[in-house]
């Protein structure tokens, strides 16, 4: 196989200056995963260890579109929410995400969930219009929530906690992984390089916004 060889000099020169910038933005993006993802890491529990809290925050996943049930994911959520109740680890529960006006409505879904589990409506707290994990955080300082309680998988917890405690709503997260998920590879790499998003939200630099500003 022959060697490539670019003989123009201002051509060597922008191929190097490509690649040193390709490299550079890798090891930028490596960097600012790390922070995001190991900021907080001290404050993600396993149910059975769960500090206590008033609220538990159930952070939206996605929902099955023809049965309009939770997720496996999200149903591990709430069944963990429910079992932080039933332990008396939280005294209520906050469910946060999609109201349908994005994709699909998250939040009448896990309502509904709840209350088939015997779980009345004076303990729930629904924050629709969330279309982020950033919007839910920010409609929990928003609205004067703080030493909450995240619950989601143990991919998404490190991002969660740190977009809550970076702007202010003093967050502990516990794991919801009920069982092993046939797409974890994906959620993990999607999660981890969602981190680098994470980094910017909280300093005021939104470059991804979903659904309609509320």
């Amino acid at each position: 196989m022959k060697r490539i060889i670019i003989k123009n000099p201002l051509a060597r020169l922008a191929t190097a200056i490509f690649g040193t910038a390709v490299v550079s933005c890798l090891v930028l993006v490596i960097i600012l995963a790390v922070e995001v993802r190991t900021a907080y890491s001290d404050k993600i529990f396993h149910e059975a260890n769960s500090p206590d809290a008033v609220y538990g925050v159930v952070l939206g996943a996605s929902i099955d579109p023809k049965t309009m049930m939770p997720g496996t994911a999200l149903k591990d959520r709430l069944d963990t929410g429910i079992d932080l109740l039933k332990s008396q680890k939280v005294m209520g529960l906050i469910v946060t995400g999609d109201d349908g006006k994005w994709e699909s409505n998250e939040v009448g879904a896990m309502v509904n969930y709840l209350h088939s589990q015997g779980v009345p409506d004076d303990i729930l707290f629904v924050d629709g219009g969330s279309y982020r994990t950033f919007d839910s955080c920010e409609h929990l300082k928003a609205k004067g929530f703080d030493n909450v309680i995240l619950i989601s998988q143990e991919f998404h917890l490190p991002r969660a906690l740190y977009l809550c405690n970076k702007i202010g709503v003093q967050s502990s997260g516990v794991i919801a992984d009920k069982r092993w998920y046939p797409q974890i590879i994906y959620y993990w790499t999607r999660d981890i390089l969602a981190s680098t998003f994470a980094y910017f939200d909280v300093r005021g630099f939104n470059f991804i916004v979903k659904g309609p500003r509320v």
